[in-house]
C-alpha cells in the first residue's frame, strides 16, 4: 500500500486515549489525555509508518507532550498502532542499515512529501555506525528478512530483539537533544573501547522545524541469553536464604566485588574524554551545584512525603518524623572540604541496567532518570551519585531475597542459611573496597568521599519513595526500610 499523511493522522485520530494514557511508556502517570494530533510522519516501509504524535496531557488546557508511535497495515488497508513482531520496528532498523534519510509525509498527498507552500518540515536520518558490521556481519539488506521479537522486559521505551542478534531500543517520549543513553553508549563503545556495553550499530534522529533535533532510536547489539542482575541476584540469593546449613558470607558476596571492579571502569572511562570533546571535561563542582544538591535532596524528601501519603498515611507520617534527621544528612552536600568532581555519569544505575552474560556483565540504560529534561540528564554530575545508586539497588535486593524466601516458605525461615543483613552490610565493603581499588589501578581522578556518598544514598531513596508511591505502591516496603538502615547506620 502507499502511505500518505491523510492516513496516519486517521490512525492517530482514533488512538484510544484512555489506553495511551496506561501505556508503560507514557511519562505523565496518572494524568489523562484529552488529545492526539498528528506533528509528522515518516513511512519507514509501504507497510508501516513512524509518527511524532503531539498528547495534550492534564486537566484543563493541559500541556503537549511528544511522543513517537509506530503504526502498521493491517488487513483492509487500515493502520494500527505496532506491536513487536509485526515488523514496523524493524523497518526503522533496515532505514538505519541503509542510512537512509527519510521527508516527513507532506500534508498535500500531491506535494512530493513536503507540507504545502512551506517546504520539507521534517526529516528522519537514520544512520548505521562503525560498529554494525560487529552486530550484523551480514548483507545490511538481509536484516529486512530478520525476525522481529519484544524483548520482554519492563522498560519506559520500546525494545525489540531482531534477528537474535540486534537490539533497537525506541525512545517513545520524543524530546529534544541527544539522548545521553545513544551519546554515551557511543562514546564508550566506539571511542574509549570500554567492553561493559553493548556495541552500538546505528541510530535515528527526527529533525523537525517545531522541535529542533530528537533521538527516536538506537540500534544495538543483543546480549542473548542475559538476566539482568538484580532478577538473578534477588533469585540466588533467596535459594540461599532457604538453603539448608550456613551459607559463607565471603562466597555470597563475590558478585558485590565483580560489581565494584566495573563501575570502577565504567567511571575511569567517562572521566577521561577525549579533548575535544569539551563538554564531557571532568571538573570540580561549584558551590552552586552542591548547593543545588542539597536543594534538590530536601525537595526530594518533601516530594516523598507528599506522594507516601496518598497511598500510605502511617509511612508518611514515619517519614515526617524522621523528616528533621534525613534533611541533615542531605545537608551534608554542602559541608564538603574539597569540591568533588563532577563528569558524565550513568545517572540512574541500579542492578536491573546490568546484564549478567556468559562472557560477563553489560552496562545499558544510559538515560538517566526518564522523568527529568535531556539537557538536566546530560549534565555533569558526581559519579558518587552512581555508587550510591548502586549500593540502595544491593540493598533492596537482598530484601527482595528474603521476601521470596519466606513467601515460598509460607512464613518466616527459622534458619536461614544466609543472614540479609549480613549479606548487605559485606556486599557494601566488598562493593567499596573494590570500586576504591578500580579507580587506583586506572588512575581515575575520582575520590570516594564516604560523607557525599550517604547524603547521595539518603537522597536516592527519598527518590525510590516517590516513584514507588506514583509507579508501584506495592514496592514501598523497598525504600522503607532501606531508609530505616540508613537512619540506623548513623551517617558515614
Amino acid at each position: 500500500m502507499s502511505l500518505d499523511r491523510a492516513a496516519v493522522a486517521a490512525a492517530v485520530r482514533a488512538l484510544d486515549l484512555e489506553s495511551l494514557a496506561r501505556e508503560r511508556w507514557f511519562a505523565s502517570k496518572g494524568e489523562p489525555v484529552s488529545s492526539a494530533r498528528l506533528a509528522h510522519a515518516f513511512a519507514l516501509s509501504g507497510a508501516s509508518a513512524l509518527a511524532l504524535v503531539d498528547l495534550r496531557v492534564g486537566e484543563g488546557a493541559g500541556r503537549v507532550e511528544r511522543y513517537a508511535v509506530a503504526f502498521t497495515a493491517r488487513a483492509g488497508g487500515a493502520l494500527a498502532p505496532a506491536t513487536p513482531g509485526d515488523g514496523a520496528w524493524r523497518a526503522l532498523a533496515v532505514a538505519m542499515a541503509e542510512d537512509r534519510t527519510i521527508p516527513a509525509l507532506g500534508r498535500d498527498p500531491g506535494s512530493g512529501g513536503a507540507a504545502r507552500g512551506s517546504g520539507m518540515d521534517a526529516a528522519l536520518v537514520c544512520r548505521r555506525s562503525p560498529g554494525f558490521a560487529d552486530v550484523w556481519p551480514e548483507d545490511p539488506a538481509t536484516l529486512a528478512g530478520a525476525s522481529e521479537a519484544p524483548l520482554g522486559r519492563d522498560q519506559s521505551n520500546t525494545s525489540v530483539v531482531l534477528g537474535g542478534r540486534a537490539l533497537l531500543k525506541a525512545y517513545r517520549r520524543v524530546q529534544p537533544g541527544l539522548n545521553p543513553d545513544l551519546e554515551l553508549t557511543a562514546y564508550l563503545s566506539e571511542e574509549a573501547g570500554f567492553e561493559g556495553v553493548p556495541r552500538l550499530a546505528g541510530w535515528a534522529e527526527a529533525v523537525t522545524r517545531d522541535g529542533g533535533a530528537a533521538t527516536v532510536a538506537m540500534l544495538q547489539a543483543f546480549v542473548g541469553h542475559a538476566r539482568d542482575a538484580y532478577e538473578a541476584t534477588a533469585e540466588h540469593l533467596a535459594d540461599l536464604v532457604a538453603a539448608p546449613g550456613t551459607v559463607s558470607l565471603e562466597w555470597a558476596t563475590e558478585l558485590a566485588e565483580d560489581l565494584g571492579v566495573l563501575v570502577a571502569g565504567l567511571h575511569a572511562a567517562l572521566a577521561s574524554p577525549p579533548r575535544d570533546a569539551t563538554e564531557m571535561a571532568p571538573r570540580a563542582a561549584t558551590r552552586d551545584e552542591l548547593k543545588a544538591w542539597r536543594l534538590e535532596a530536601h525537595r526530594r524528601l518533601n516530594r516523598a512525603i507528599a506522594d507516601v501519603a496518598a497511598a500510605d498515611p502511617d509511612l508518611a507520617q514515619e517519614l515526617r518524623d524522621a523528616g528533621a534527621q534525613i534533611a541533615a544528612r542531605a545537608s551534608r552536600f554542602e559541608a564538603v572540604v574539597t569540591a568533588p568532581l563532577v563528569m558524565r555519569i550513568h545517572g540512574d544505575l541500579h542492578l536491573g541496567q546490568i546484564l549478567l552474560d556468559g562472557d560477563g556483565y553489560r552496562i545499558v540504560d544510559f538515560e538517566g532518570e526518564p522523568l527529568r529534561p535531556i539537557d538536566e540528564r546530560r549534565r555533569l554530575d558526581s559519579p558518587l551519585r552512581d555508587v550510591a545508586s548502586l549500593l540502595r539497588s544491593l540493598d533492596h535486593v537482598a530484601r527482595s531475597a528474603r521476601r521470596r524466601a519466606e513467601l515460598r516458605n509460607g512464613g518466616p525461615i527459622a534458619r536461614p542459611a544466609l543472614d540479609v543483613d549480613a549479606w548487605i552490610g559485606r556486599a557494601r565493603q566488598r562493593f567499596l573496597a573494590a570500586y576504591a581499588a578500580g579507580l587506583r589501578h586506572e588512575a581515575a581522578p575520582i575520590a570516594l568521599d564516604l560523607d557525599l556518598l550517604d547524603a547521595f544514598e539518603v537522597a536516592k531513596e527519598c527518590y525510590e519513595f516517590s516513584y514507588a508511591a506514583t509507579v508501584l505502591p506495592s514496592w514501598l516496603w523497598a525504600p522503607r526500610d532501606g531508609m530505616r538502615w540508613l537512619l540506623a547506620q548513623g551517617e558515614a
